[in-house]
């Protein structure tokens, strides 16, 4: 291991905000209308935790699905499908 204080683990690119993950599921799910948001699905389990000499009751949250759900409204994180993923060949010839 090098001395550059780095950690072994090391992302595989850029994470990606909720917009750019958001435009990606609807490339994915081939959607080419529509306002989206991402969706977060959490699954929370409860219990004692901590070392056996002192547990205490707690909490654990974990995602367990991510996907998309329809907006009526745009907001930060909105996605536009018709801009993220248009429709192959939907431009009209123009007459010249």
């Amino acid at each position: 291991m090098s001395s550059d204080n780095k950690s072994p683990i090391q992302p595989v690119a850029e994470p990606l905000s909720i917009h750019e993950l958001g435009a990606v599921l609807v490339r994915h799910y081939g959607i080419h209308e529509g306002l989206y948001n991402v969706l977060v699905e959490f699954q929370i389990g409860v219990g004692p935790v901590g070392p056996k000499e002192s547990l205490t009751p707690g909490a654990m949250i974990g995602v367990s699905r991510i996907g998309l759900m329809t907006s009526t409204e745009a907001g930060p994180a909105t996605v536009d499908a018709s801009e993220v993923n248009p429709k192959k060949g939907s431009r009209k010839k123009s007459d010249k």
